[in-house]
């Protein structure tokens, strides 16, 4: 069996940039009469939309309320006949605009784990993967569009689906939000994120132009299909107010372009799929009878050396060594390259030169061999998979299999009844906002009678309408009397109650408590402390009544996260390239799938290969709220001063962006500071040099002066030694004189006369 033989047997690695890879199963154009799928589609179709009529007339009368449309037409009319005028005091919207931004503060922050320890490598990478796919998405802005139907609707949806014609037919991963009003639910299902429902549907109007740029291989489905020309969206009770459309008009009778209604229905069913475990290298996945017959056709080696015998199962091992094999007909030893000194593989069994015992038998085989000796098991189960088929216009579009278990459009339900028609928070806290319109209508109202203008005139006197029209302005009444029946009685306005004022307020601080957003969160300076870091403090504070919005948050993108795993194995199957900035400003670059060959064009190996292995992949906590940037920080100081962690830690949980050029020039100074102390420890070992040599100057000068004082001194002995001995010289002189002249005067022996040496002596 040859390398490619083995390569088109694994169609579990399908091949990108063809709808084919998809596995689409194509309509037909030609097609007399309907698909019984088809009409089983729309049957479905029209009893979902009857079932959630009444939660989609809400949903659109809760999203007209937000936008400001809170009077209907019967009650401004009320008014205008009171001569009130319809005031809107929308607390709703900033407390919404302002929950928003809260949860999406951060861009959330994902982690991938590997359940095999031979995948922790690519889960660092398949962490970078989803990151990367969640910017080119663009699904920050996709998120807030989620929470906002969220918060207004009570139910907020996030898709996630393959476009394989994106990147240059490479395909591309993109995760958006869905409009409610699209989506149609089984209304049976009682699960939160609907893993009960039998069915889900995504049904909306395209124009020809955009739907050929989706789906430019069915243009000549596309065509022949029916066209339509009113959406099923339901149409608001509330008229109008301010001119304000909040719901496109779907009337497109003036509209030059052809639309037509697209349905995506989304089936739940069970399959027989096979649990795969290789014994030989702990590899395991789940087949379907087709590709575990496939994979049992794929070839695999049996190595026998002198003392073991290993078998290499790996795909891509396999292919590598397809290239030995066929150079050495299975047959190969080791011998050492003389000009490198490293080991190369020799075709043959090994001979004198060769490295002793290294002779290598390749036995080639298909993997069915291993499942016969029990070494490969495949045990069969029940799972669930999701079918999708795409209908338009009354055919059929296309259909086919997805790689997931779970739908991959992702509820976000606020207040959930068990049913997929939750309760929002808009519809929930509704009175309390017509409350506060309705008192302040009233007090603008009370506050333009009192301070009309009265006249009081004789009946007759002036002409009424005359009058009107030279004096009338805003507030000016003329009222007319008959001067014979005496003078009216004009009573002074009422003042309004205080508590009045007080409902007021009270009302706003329990829309403010119900939705979890007080004044001092939406920037208000009411009842704010006095210093900014209690003022943070206070906010931080408040968020924690958002822990129960953000749990809502965070588990659906957790529930995303588990559906787009398998979708991105699927279809990155080839080289990409991923670039990714860090928050440091730092480019990070990986390449997945890197496939490389050897001199002659033949795979050596597949690096960064995410196909493979399994993984799963959670939202950091709290990674997408607002944090207290004083506590985060004193805490992390403390740590550092612990000794616990490093600058480049400390520096991450500060508002500096360029940490690693903070860090550059932070080192550049304490090196020109370490130079400037070194050199001042130099200085102050050479004025220790200058005073040491002063004192030894010092001492030479005394030196000096000693030794010639003692020159002195010597010439001065030299002197007196010299008189000294001249003195002695005379002296002896004068004794030997002496000495002469006392033998010549008294003639005495030699025997009898005293040395003159004794004499000088004693002298």
């Amino acid at each position: 069996m040859s390398a490619q033989t083995g390569k088109n047997t694994l169609d579990r690695k399908m091949k990108v940039g063809t709808s084919s890879y998809l596995g689409y199963e194509r309509g037909s154009s030609d097609a007399s009469s309907k698909d019984p799928d088809v009409l089983y589609t729309e049957e479905i179709l029209e009893k979902y939309d009857q079932e959630r009529d009444l939660w989609s007339q809400k949903f659109i009368e809760s999203n007209d309320f937000r936008n400001g449309k809170q009077w209907t037409k019967e009650q401004k009319n009320a008014l205008e006949e009171r001569g009130q005028a319809a005031i809107v005091i929308n607390r709703m919207h900033p407390m919404i605009e302002t929950a928003k931004a809260m949860l999406t503060a951060k861009r959330p922050q994902f982690r991938a784990t590997a359940r095999d320890d031979s995948d922790r490598k690519t889960a660092k990478i398949f962490s970078d993967l989803f990151q990367w796919v969640w910017e080119k998405s663009s699904s920050d802005m996709e998120l807030k569009q989620c929470i906002d139907d969220y918060y207004v609707g009570g139910l907020g949806y996030m898709y996630v689906y393959q476009n394989p014609h994106a990147d240059m037919g490479k395909g591309e991963i993109i995760m958006k939000s869905v409009h409610p009003l699209d989506v149609y639910v089984d209304p049976n299902s009682r699960d939160r994120y609907f893993r009960d429902a039998q069915h889900l549907m995504v049904a909306k109007l395209i124009p020809d132009s955009e739907a050929l740029k989706i789906y430019p291989e069915f243009e000549d489905i596309i065509l022949s299909s029916e066209e339509e020309k009113s959406d099923r969206y339901p149409t608001s009770n509330l008229n109008n107010s301010l001119d304000q459309v909040m719901m496109e008009d779907f009337d497109r009778s003036n509209d030059d372009q052809k639309y037509r209604e697209y349905i995506e229905r989304y089936t739940k069913f069970k399959t027989e799929m096979y649990h795969v475990f290789d014994t030989t290298n702990k590899y395991e996945c789940m087949l379907t009878a087709k590709e575990l017959d496939d994979y049992l056709e794929e070839p695999y080696f049996v190595l026998s050396g002198v003392n073991n015998e290993t078998i290499v199962t790996d795909y891509n091992e396999v292919q590598r060594m397809m290239v030995t094999y066929e150079e050495t007909d299975g047959v190969y030893h080791m011998m050492v390259n003389p000009e490198t000194g490293q080991p190369q593989i020799m075709p043959g069994e090994e001979h004198e030169g060769s490295i002793p015992n290294s002779t290598v038998l390749m036995e080639l085989n298909i993997k069915q061999k291993l499942y016969d000796e029990e070494k490969i098991l495949a045990n069969k189960i029940l799972c669930d998979r999701i079918e999708l088929m795409v209908c338009v216009g009354g055919k059929m579009l296309y259909r086919r299999i997805l790689p997931i278990s779970e739908y991959p459009i992702v509820p976000m339900a606020n207040i959930h009844n068990r049913n997929p028609y939750p309760e929002s928070d808009v519809r929930l806290y509704r009175p309390l906002q017509e409350y506060i319109n309705k008192i302040r209508s009233l007090i603008i109202a009370h506050a333009s009678t009192s301070t009309n203008t009265k006249l009081l005139l004789p009946r007759g006197s002036v002409n009424k309408k005359q009058l009107e029209m030279e004096w009338g302005r805003a507030g000016t009444a003329v009222i007319e009397f008959d001067a014979e029946l005496g003078q009216p009685i004009v009573a002074g306005p009422v003042p309004l109650p205080n508590e009045l004022y007080k409902n007021e307020s009270e009302a706003k601080h329990d829309l403010e408590y119900g939705f979890g957003i007080y004044e001092i969160m939406q920037g208000g300076s009411d009842g704010a402390p006095s210093t900014y870091r209690g003022t943070v403090a206070i906010d931080e504070y408040g968020q924690r009544r958002m822990k129960s919005r953000q749990d809502d948050l965070e588990s659906m993108l957790n529930e995303l996260a588990k559906r787009a795993i398998p979708l991105i194995q699927q279809l990155y199957t080839q080289e990409k390239i991923i670039r990714m900035l860090e928050p440091s400003g730092t480019q990070k670059e990986y390449t997945v799938n890197q496939e490389l060959y050897d001199n002659y064009g033949r795979l050596i190996e597949k690096v960064n290969d995410i196909t493979v292995g399994t993984y799963d992949i959670k939202v950091v906590s709290g990674s997408t709220l607002p944090s207290n940037r004083f506590a985060q920080f004193d805490y992390y100081m403390e740590l550092y001063k612990a000794g616990l962690i490093d600058q480049i830690e400390l520096l991450k949980k500060t508002e500096v962006v360029d940490v690693e050029g903070v860090l550059k020039r932070h080192g550049q100074m304490t090196q020109l500071q370490q130079q400037v102390e070194a050199q001042q420890e130099e200085i102050k070992e050479l004025k220790g040099d200058l005073q040491t040599a002063d004192r030894e100057a010092q001492h030479a000068r005394k030196r000096v002066e000693i030794e010639k004082f003692k020159t002195q001194l010597k010439n001065i002995q030299n002197r007196s030694d010299k008189a000294g001995q001249l003195y002695e010289d005379r002296l002896k002189d004068k004794l030997k004189t002496m000495e002469k002249e006392i033998e010549q005067e008294m003639g005495q022996d030699d025997s009898e006369k005293q040395p003159a040496g004794d004499l000088l002596s004693q002298l």
